[in-house]
């Protein structure tokens, strides 16, 4: 482990794996682990879902950048963020300094098959074109601020063991974050 990095923080689309891939690795390196949409369901008392249609996005993001700020004085932390707090401007500086940064790539039929069924994601509720643009849109964003590992195709386990695989490696593949 490179001594700079004392965060990692997860990103990507909905059903990117990005809690699951989290879970493992902070298994594996004995690290808290924080999902910032179980913690906002838990400040909100309500699922995601509800939030949205009782409160509305915007709410919703504000709390989002609330948790953000609290998690981002601690280190020894494996974060998996919602799909959107990386395209919210007031989140930015979250994800930068010590923090690894890693954009869990999925495509969009790829995250449609695993969320399938679910209602916990009101954004993927919408009609096909509008979340055609909500992915295309995020995905610059992840791509700028964070090392893509590609989970199409992938076990979580796999994920997890690739990203390990860079921190440990850190010359091998640019990592945000890491100051080597």
């Amino acid at each position: 482990m490179t001594a700079a990095v004392d965060r990692i923080t997860l990103i990507g689309f909905m059903g990117s794996g990005k809690t699951t891939v989290g879970r493992i690795l902070a298994a594996r390196l004995g690290w808290d682990f924080a999902d910032t949409d179980a913690l906002v369901e838990d400040r909100a008392g309500a699922p995601i879902s509800r939030i949205f249609s009782d409160k509305g996005e915007t709410w919703f993001r504000e709390c989002e950048a609330r948790v953000l700020e609290d998690l981002a004085g601690r280190s020894r932390l494996i974060v998996a963020t919602g799909g959107g707090a990386p395209a919210q401007a007031v989140n930015r500086g979250f994800f930068t300094g010590s923090a690894a940064v890693f954009h869990l790539r999925v495509s969009l039929a790829a995250a449609r098959e695993r969320t399938k069924g679910g209602q916990r994601r009101p954004l993927l509720q919408k009609d096909p074109d509008t979340v055609q643009r909500l992915y295309e849109s995020r995905m610059a964003v992840y791509n700028e601020l964070g090392a893509a590992v590609d989970t199409n195709g992938k076990t979580p386990l796999a994920v997890a063991e690739e990203i390990l695989g860079m921190i440990r490696n850190p010359r091998r593949s640019r990592i945000p974050g890491d100051s080597a």
